[in-house]
């Protein structure tokens, strides 16, 4: 029998931080240091709420992005993540990370947010594979259009599995490995594997983990 490797696919927002998630902390830094303004705003919501305090606006469009030059996008990035996501990294979630890389497993990191937000976060936690959203450039700006699937509910899966299918490394055993999640959409990712925790869970991704006798763990 060839080997197999184990994984342990985390999820991030409400994960490895709880209450909030990467790019609303984002979105805030860029509001403060005027970096994106009213204009953006109105791209992003047309009016019907404000995405400094938090909405479903953001997960699908990134038109506050356009135009934005992705170099400079990057470096800032890396100084929201040093100034204002590190600290809010859950050091319980971050405890069980290290768990498993000391384990040998392959840590991933898979989430609906920007790839860029993710980068500095896999560096600091030293996790060679991550998946996100990404931005589409044009003439080295951002489109503001999705240039992939973004992660979220079935799709994780379809993300994962597609990776997972591209590499020529010894593959992965679902069945033996590990998926961490907070969000009732995450509950088919979860299915996928053999150790499935809902962490920090929400109401009904824990009835579900209750129902089906999963591992729940509360890192807040």
């Amino acid at each position: 029998m060839s080997k197999q490797n184990i994984a342990a696919v985390f999820d991030v927002d409400g994960t490895l931080i709880a209450n909030d998630s990467l790019e609303r902390i984002f979105f805030r830094y860029l509001w403060r240091y005027s970096e994106i303004g009213w204009r953006e705003i109105a791209r992003l919501t047309g009016g019907a709420c404000s995405a400094l305090v938090g909405c479903a606006a953001l997960a699908d469009n990134k038109a506050y992005l356009r135009g934005h030059e992705f170099r400079h996008l990057q470096r800032l990035a890396r100084d929201c993540f040093e100034q204002e996501i590190m600290r809010k990294l859950l050091p319980d979630a971050l405890a069980r990370l290290r768990w498993h890389q000391h384990a040998g497993h392959e840590v991933i990191l898979l989430s609906g947010t920007l790839d860029l937000l993710l980068e500095p976060l896999a560096e600091y936690l030293d996790v060679g594979t991550r998946i996100g959203t990404t931005i589409e450039i044009s003439g080295a700006r951002l489109t503001g259009r999705l240039a992939s699937t973004r992660p979220f509910g079935t799709a994780k899966i379809t993300c994962l599995n597609r990776m997972l299918a591209g590499r020529r490394s010894a593959p992965v055993s679902l069945m033996q490995s590990f998926a961490y999640g907070d969000h009732y959409a995450d509950r088919f990712l979860l299915s996928t594997v053999g150790h499935p925790v809902a962490t920090n869970p929400d109401r009904r991704l824990r009835h579900v983990a209750e129902k089906r006798g999963w591992m729940i763990e509360d890192f807040a």
